[in-house]
């Protein structure tokens, strides 16, 4: 599914938070988007999940208004979101119930997302039971489960300590290249970004801008020490510093 923004703009109040937001993310790629704190990263995901109206702008999903695909978004947020009355089967199950999926078939596919995200001994454990890198991955099952051409993460490993992080990054890159899912990724963590992404969006202080579009050329699986990869994290950290002192 290929997603395309045309001049996103959103004020609140007066206020802006997102202006002439233009860019596209073609069917499979997986794009991150950096930016200081307060650019508009997770207003801009919520727009395109529907969660919020623009201003002014389109969106479009294979040419079509987003209207047209709310069934074909999932998306991943920076809490868990899960129901504490729910186990873990329940819980990657219940985008599927609500689509009216029967109870057998829900069952297999909710088993088939637990599996690959390495939680099948866990699939009868609640919420409180589980670590926060276990609950990331349940909320990632649920979303991929209803099998959405288009999947929004939002900060999803942000609140996890670096070793986690880190083996949560490659578990989902390993994903990716197993559903090549057409993917966008708010995240304040460089390195994240390029360990993961296919292109970087850079993202101007308030109000938030696209700044630069990086391609990255690195092969996968990625190596994060690489002198390439060293490289572009000090550009982009330069570039990021330059924004964060703008809007001082």
């Amino acid at each position: 599914m290929e997603l395309t923004l045309k001049n996103i703009t959103k004020t609140f109040d007066g206020f802006v938070a997102l202006e002439n937001i233009t860019f596209t993310v073609k069917e499979g790629e997986f794009v991150c988007i950096v930016g200081p704190s307060g650019c508009g990263k997770t207003t801009l995901l919520r727009i395109i999940a529907g969660l919020e109206e623009p201003t002014k702008g389109e969106i479009l999903l294979d040419g079509e208004p987003l209207s047209h695909h709310e069934r074909d978004i999932g998306f991943v947020f920076q809490e868990y979101g899960l129901f504490p009355w729910r186990n873990v089967l329940r819980n990657v199950e219940f985008g599927l119930e609500i689509r009216g999926i029967p109870k057998e078939e829900r069952t297999r596919i909710a088993k088939k997302y637990i599996e690959m995200v390495g939680l099948s001994k866990f699939e009868r454990n609640y919420p409180h039971e589980l670590s926060g890198g276990m609950k990331q991955r349940v909320g990632i099952a649920r979303a991929l489960a209803v099998n959405p051409k288009l999947l929004l993460m939002d900060e999803p490993f942000g609140a996890l300590d670096a070793q986690m992080r880190n083996i949560l990054q490659e578990e989902l890159a390993n994903l990716w290249m197993k559903e090549k899912k057409t993917v966008l990724y708010v995240t304040h963590n460089v390195d994240e970004a390029i360990f993961l992404g296919d292109r970087i969006l850079l993202m101007t202080a308030s109000p938030g801008r696209i700044k630069e579009d990086i391609t990255l050329e690195l092969p996968r699986p990625r190596d994060r020490a690489s002198p390439e990869a060293t490289a572009l994290r000090k550009r982009i950290l330069e570039t990021l510093r330059e924004e964060i002192i703008k809007s001082l």
